[in-house]
């Protein structure tokens, strides 16, 4: 998980660029995390037209984040300043979306997950009508499995598939 990506819709209508920086990020939390769920929220900026998600952070899981082995709930604590920081810097970026681990080999949305996608989709404090969330299970063959959504206002979520490119990597 080194390795900048690009991944879109089949449709092509949106696409999402995560930085290796941001790989890495996520990476070293769920391998400090193990046998445990974790997630945390992903930051970054839309491109004019609203269909590419650019993601330059992968944020750890707040402090009053709770998880077990099946479950994971992201707290919120010091969420508001570090946002109202990045949305006021030279380089505004902003949340874009949430990102997940299962210590598994599947990574499966549960309903869980979807309708929290679906609740961040229509509550106007988030300021995000297409949220991305990140599903990373746990290394099979030195190869981390990874899913990517996509949750635009008043259409089913999509899942993104990953730009051939990059497939070796």
């Amino acid at each position: 998980m080194s390795d900048e990506r690009d991944w879109s819709t089949p449709c092509h209508t949106y696409s999402l660029r995560i930085a290796a920086k941001s790989w890495r990020q996520i990476d070293r939390a769920c391998t400090r995390s193990d046998t445990i769920e974790t997630g945390g929220i992903l930051v970054g900026h839309y491109s004019v037209d609203q269909t590419t998600a650019f993601v330059t952070e992968a944020l750890p899981p707040p402090c009053d984040s709770a998880g077990g082995r099946t479950w994971f709930r992201r707290g919120v604590t010091g969420l508001r300043e570090l946002l109202t920081n990045r949305w006021n810097s030279r380089m505004r970026t902003y949340y874009v979306g949430e990102w997940h681990y299962h210590p598994a080999n599947i990574v499966e949305p549960s309903g869980t997950d979807l309708s929290q996608m679906y609740a961040i989709n229509a509550d106007p404090r988030y300021h995000c009508q297409e949220p991305v969330m990140i599903i990373v299970g746990k290394p099979a063959n030195d190869k981390r499995p990874v899913r990517a959504f996509v949750f635009p206002r008043g259409v089913p979520f999509m899942e993104f598939q990953e730009s051939c490119r990059n497939d070796a990597s």
